[in-house]
Parts: C-alpha cells; sequence; structure tokens
C-alpha cells in the first residue's frame, strides 16, 4: 500500500496543535490513559514517550522558568515538537519515496514510522497507529476526530512488532545529504553589515531596550566579529538546523545578551556559496533555537540548553 492510498500528503501534524485544526489535517489522537476520579492527562502519553528515550524525560524539558511558562501548555514541548516535525519530514520523504520512511499493514489496519529515538538499550523507537474504529453503540463520531490512534512505541524485536510487519524497519528521517550543511566553513565571511530589517528584533534579544539603532548595530558587528575566531577553535559552536518554515539547511551561531551574561540568543546564517559568505537570516531566542536544532541532534549543552 502507497502514501497516497492511505492519504499521507493530506495531513499537516501529527497530532492536534490547536482546538479548531481540521481533523482531516491531523494524523491521529494520542488518548489519555484512563484515571478515576482525575481529569484527563492529555500529556501522558507524550510523557511516556520522554521516559523511554536514551536521553530521558529531563532532556525534553525547559530548564529554565521563562520557558516553562512560555510552554506552560506541556511538560515535554520540546519532545512534542521533535515528533511533530520529524513526522512532517518523513510525510514529504515517503512522498518521494514511497514504502520506505512509513510502513502499513496489508489491510491498512496498522502504520508505523521510525521516530529517530532509542530506548536505554540502543534500540529504535518505532511509533505504532491503528485505524480508528468508533464504537458501534453511539461512540465518538468519526467526524472531527482523527483517522488514527496512537498505541505506543515498539522496537523492531517486539513480537507483535514482526508479526503486523515483519523484519523491515522504516528508515530515518534526514535533512540534507550535503557534509557541508554540517560544518560551518571558516574560509567564508559572516556577513557583518545586512541586518537591519532585524533591528527591533535584535534590541529586544540583546537586552538593550533603549539603545539607538547605531547602538544595535555596533554591538551586533561585535558579538559576529568574535564568532568566526570561536567557531575556528571549536566547530561545535556552529549549530545545524533544518529551519522547518523554509525547508532548509541553515546554521545557528550564539551570542550573548549585554544585559544579562547567562542570556544567550542565536544569530540564523545562511550559507551563500556564490558570494562565499553566510547571510544574517533572522534571530532565535533559545527556545526557537532549541526545537530547530533538535531535528538533527541533540544540541551541545554548553550553550544551547533553554
Amino acid at each position: 500500500m502507497w502514501p497516497w492510498e492511505i492519504g499521507l500528503e493530506n495531513y499537516t501534524s501529527l497530532f492536534r496543535l490547536y482546538k479548531e485544526q481540521p481533523a482531516a489535517s491531523v494524523f491521529a489522537h494520542f488518548y489519555p490513559p484512563k484515571r478515576d476520579d482525575a481529569p484527563p492527562d492529555f500529556d501522558a502519553p507524550f510523557k511516556a514517550i520522554a521516559n523511554a528515550t536514551l536521553d530521558g524525560f529531563e532532556s525534553w524539558t525547559f530548564q529554565q522558568e521563562r520557558f516553562r511558562r512560555k510552554h506552560s501548555s506541556s511538560e515535554v514541548p520540546k519532545l512534542k515538537n521533535y515528533l511533530n516535525y520529524t513526522f512532517v519530514r518523513l510525510v514529504l520523504l515517503e512522498l518521494q519515496s514511497p514504502g520506505d520512511h512509513f510502513l502499513v499493514t496489508v489491510d491498512d489496519d496498522w502504520i508505523c514510522f521510525n521516530t529517530g529515538l532509542q530506548n536505554p538499550f540502543g534500540a529504535d523507537l518505532l511509533a505504532v497507529f491503528q485505524r480508528f474504529k468508533p464504537k458501534p453503540d453511539g461512540g465518538r463520531p468519526t467526524e472531527g476526530f482523527p483517522g488514527r490512534v496512537y498505541k505506543g512505541l515498539w522496537t523492531p524485536t517486539d513480537r507483535r512488532y514482526r508479526e503486523l510487519f515483519g523484519a523491515k524497519i522504516p528508515k530515518l528521517a534526514w535533512y540534507s545529504k550535503e557534509s557541508r550543511d554540517f560544518v560551518f566553513d571558516t574560509s567564508y565571511t559572516l556577513d557583518r553589515e545586512a541586518f537591519d530589517h532585524l533591528l527591533e528584533r535584535a534590541r529586544e534579544r540583546a537586552g538593550l531596550p533603549n539603545a539607538s539603532d547605531e547602538g544595535i548595530r555596533n554591538y551586533l558587528r561585535g558579538s559576529i566579529e568574535n564568532l568566526v575566531p570561536k567557531i575556528a577553535r571549536n566547530y561545535k559552536v556552529a549549530i545545524p538546523v533544518y529551519y522547518v518554515e523554509e525547508q532548509r539547511m541553515q546554521m545557528l551561531l550564539p551570542f550573548i545578551s549585554a544585559s544579562d551574561p547567562n542570556d544567550v540568543s542565536c544569530f540564523l546564517v545562511e550559507r551563500n556559496d556564490a558570494h562565499k559568505c553566510y547571510i544574517l537570516k533572522t534571530i532565535f531566542d533559545l527556545d526557537q533555537a532549541y526545537f530547530s536544532a533538535r531535528l538533527i541532534t541533540r544540541p551541545d549543552r554548553d550553550w544551547l540548553n533553554p
């Protein structure tokens, strides 16, 4: 069974992102476990996934209070963002290469994909879903409900997995096959002038709310001037990211707030081979930076640790 036969191209998210989102655009529902005399915890399935991963639950939470407040709707916002955008990428890859990234049973009842995560024993964690089947006795109608239901994380050696899908394992999501996308080229220049389009954003993130435009320009020039020598000494300073909104590889470069040495923001830059330079695209807050970077790898805690 091919992806167009199960309508993968119609889904814009793995789970419902907002209340009014059309059900036809949502791939699956994640049922909260039943709890006696307590409201349902819709975050519970995702917390269970976080607990099952090699990195553990804490790696999927925010450490800084301001980010916990900003993303208070979930205890594991990093994980939910990672799963959703990994799914979106896998859909695109599956449409290009049918049968590689999603496995579907012959009867179309079950489907799975590789989350790209592993458990503490180094086994791949595969997200498994079953087709939603409304109860015949007046249960929830099909309209307004996603067509699939999350059934859990299985490994390739689980007995039930092998009964349904055999020995095949769905392929991982990938974002670039060009090695140059993952390492900053220090032979290229870093544009230190073309950031007037970011002055207001820079004023906020540089910790200089009352500074003049020229004051902001000077601060950014100084921050950028120091970056290439740092990268030359430690390549991990420059973090490769897949910028979902533009569907391309770019890089994150950190800079420190003028008002708080513990507050880090990130330049988002894009390589321009024609002019052999990196061009400043925008400025990310630390949580935005982590969300984009985590699709590629778990970022270095030295500086990208919101």
